[in-house]
């Protein structure tokens, strides 16, 4: 209670004018430079102390010291001061877009068109924002949005019904990933018996390719048992390009590494190979930072003019 005492009476208008009678050099000259009558200013101190129950300020002579109290308020108030100018400055600087900072996760097999595409221009309108990117399953994604921890993510594969804002956009179709040098290169599309006879690199059951591909193989009453399974798409990808199984990814999180002739994508001969679909996820409730604004924009417009038959 004495604390809580003690609090109340340290106003920040009562902190003002014994900051100004220090700077001032006296209770006159600090009303002056404030606008106000040193009676105001005297009053205001004389409370404090009352409050605190020890000396703010002493006399000497016709001028006034502040004692070692004093000086530990004045020291606090102007701490105060500078915290507010850099909070100002901060605000300041995220309304202009300057700063500030945007979180979001994105799956792991779109990771490079994401830098190379979005993150390229986003960085380059706004350098100083901080963009926290991270990777993870669909599901702990959705809580941590809906917890308010991501702004926004980036996903492929079968969504469902969550509860939060999306927009989808078509990926397909999904291909068979193998080195140039593989014997089935030549091939236009790849069927799943064809696959089924293969050494096959899967991905971890939470993947939405691998939740593609393991609903085509089962359309096709196919239960092919792979070769290997993973849980990062650079070790399918290095397992792919050294020749040791097939891998799985669309064809436009392919085109990086066919432009550059490290592999070839085949389009495996499937309906949902062709309606394969990624989403750009945002919570219903949550307001965006004028950044985050910025960034879902101009994702929803890169994914948009990446969609299957725009390139």
């Amino acid at each position: 209670m004495v604390q809580q005492r003690i609090d109340q009476g340290i106003t920040e208008h009562r902190l003002a004018y014994l900051y100004e009678v220090a700077m001032q050099g006296g209770v006159r000259a600090a009303a002056e430079s404030v606008g106000v009558n040193p009676s105001a200013i005297s009053r205001q101190i004389a409370l404090l102390e009352r409050h605190l129950q020890i000396p703010l300020l002493e006399k000497q002579g016709r001028n006034v010291t502040v004692t070692q109290a004093g000086k530990l308020l004045i020291e606090h108030h102007r701490e105060m001061l500078y915290r507010r100018r850099q909070l100002a400055e901060t605000l300041q600087d995220m309304r202009h877009l300057r700063r500030g900072s945007v979180s979001l996760r994105v799956g792991q097999g779109m990771i490079s068109e994401f830098v190379e595409g979005p993150l390229q221009q986003f960085s380059a309108d706004y350098p100083d924002v901080f963009v926290d990117i991270h990777s993870g399953n669909m599901s702990e994604t959705i809580n941590m949005m809906l917890r308010g921890k991501v702004d926004m993510a980036i996903s492929f594969g079968p969504l469902g019904d969550p509860p939060v804002m999306v927009r989808s956009f078509n990926r397909g179709p999904i291909c068979a990933i193998v080195p140039p040098h593989h014997a089935l290169t030549g091939l236009e599309a790849i069927t799943l018996e064809t696959l089924a006879s293969q050494r096959l690199i899967f991905m971890a059951e939470q993947f939405g390719i691998q939740q593609y591909i393991n609903e085509m193989f089962s359309s096709q009453h196919l239960a092919p048992l792979p070769a290997y399974q993973c849980n990062h798409f650079s070790t399918a990808i290095a397992l792919a390009i050294s020749g040791l199984g097939i891998a799985f990814m669309t064809r436009q999180s392919a085109r990086p590494l066919v432009d550059r002739g490290d592999i070839v994508a085949i389009p495996v001969e499937h309906s949902l190979s062709h309606t394969a679909t990624c989403h750009l996820i945002r919570s219903q409730g949550r307001r965006f930072t004028p950044a985050a604004e910025h960034l879902w924009k101009v994702l929803a417009s890169s994914m948009q003019s990446q969609s299957a038959g725009k390139r």
